[in-house]
């Protein structure tokens, strides 16, 4: 063995410590958040909920003021709550782990867009949901799965168009060597190359990244420019190609699809608890606002069991894509190499507890998509 050898060993020893040290941390923030939130719900539900409808009370009797009021307070309080895990998860351990670009000004500026928008979008939902409430409390959570299916398919296909350029700044892609490089790849799929983006990824973060985004005419894959600038050509097309195998095998809908029948038991659940709660809880009736924090904690809880399954569903589509690529490029190398400098650049962990995967995991780890990628190499002189 070389003394290259040996440094190079060195390194890759010292990089899986390093992101097994901060995969480390992110799951037991995450962990962490889970529980704060849970506290907090179960508190609302139990004591508070009821305490903030009747201060809200004295100021309107009007449904939609009262809604609207109590979901702005209910939200403001949660992130007051979770603010310093935000700060620490999403800015201070970015930056000890030197992942970060971001300054402090600029995760302000972000999360306070973040919470506008997301307010503005919980307030609007809700109202919806306790107009089917008040309207229909027999069958309000059937009413309300199929207008989240059409509201799901509105923001899949808007997204991309109005929200995402609030955060990240799109062009189109002006290499005209990658442009090449991307045209033959995208012929005969769907997917025009005048809809491949760079997004400005490196003001926040050194991470690479790469996405399928929108329905429709707002279909397009997003490369972040922190991938562009450090992959070579035959590794952009890697990714690229991984992205077209999520729109050439329909992904986006059949995550639609598994959404909508999830939604539909979810909410299902959420009435028929809602239903054995305003008896024992002390709510006044089934479109009660004070029992909102019960609808969260049902929808919560649900979330988190099914959450293995569809992290399963995940992995399994991202490994078809994976094979799409390889197939497509005809370059299991450059998929190899391309999973080696995202774990190195982003600091995945390559090899996390099974548990973990199971639980936090919607892409394979690292290693396990290396080890498909061996194997193609593998059975190639027999085909």
């Amino acid at each position: 063995m070389t003394l290259c050898d040996t440094s190079n060993d060195i390194k890759k020893e010292q990089s899986a410590r390093l992101s097994k040290n901060y995969s480390i941390h992110k799951y037991i923030l995450a962990v962490i958040g889970m529980a704060v939130a849970l506290i907090y719900l179960v508190f609302m539900a139990v004591f508070g909920s009821n305490i903030l409808k009747y201060f809200l009370l004295l100021i309107t009797t009007n449904q939609y003021i009262l809604i609207t009021l109590y979901v702005f307070v209910f939200t403001i309080i949660f992130d007051l709550i979770t603010i310093p895990l935000s700060f620490y998860g999403g800015f201070i351990l970015e930056h000890i782990f030197k992942l970060s670009n971001q300054t402090l000004f600029g995760w302000v500026k972000d999360e306070l867009k973040k919470f506008f928008i997301s307010l503005v979008l919980i307030i609007f939902l809700v109202q919806i949901i306790y107009i089917f409430l008040r309207n229909f409390p027999n069958s309000w959570w059937v009413f309300t799965t199929i207008f989240w299916i059409f509201f799901s398919i509105i923001m899949a296909k808007l997204a991309p168009v109005l929200i995402f350029p609030l955060f990240y700044k799109s062009v189109p892609i002006d290499k005209e060597d990658i442009k090449e490089g991307l045209l033959s790849l995208a012929e005969g799929t769907g997917i025009n190359i005048e809809g491949v983006y760079k997004i400005n990824l490196s003001k926040n973060t050194k991470k690479a990244n790469a996405a399928l985004a929108g329905l429709g005419s707002t279909r397009r894959v997003l490369l972040s420019d922190t991938l562009i600038d450090s992959f070579s050509l035959a590794e952009i097309k890697s990714v690229f190609a991984h992205e077209l195998g999520h729109h050439v095998y329909h992904h986006i809908r059949k995550l639609l699809i598994i959404g909508s029948i999830s939604g539909f038991a979810g909410f299902a659940l959420c009435h028929y608890v809602l239903t054995k709660a305003i008896t024992i809880l002390g709510y006044q009736y089934i479109h009660d606002i004070a029992a909102f924090p019960i609808l969260c904690l049902v929808l919560g809880a649900f979330g988190f069991i099914i959450m293995p399954i569809q992290n399963a569903y995940s992995r399994r589509l991202e490994r078809e894509c994976d094979r799409y690529a390889i197939k497509k490029t005809n370059n299991p190398e450059a998929f190899i190499s391309t999973m080696d400098k995202l774990a190195e650049q982003n600091l995945a962990d390559r090899n996390p507890n099974r548990l973990i995967e199971l639980l936090f995991y919607d892409h394979p780890p690292i290693s396990k998509r290396i080890e498909m990628a061996r194997k193609e190499i593998c059975v190639e002189p027999e085909k």
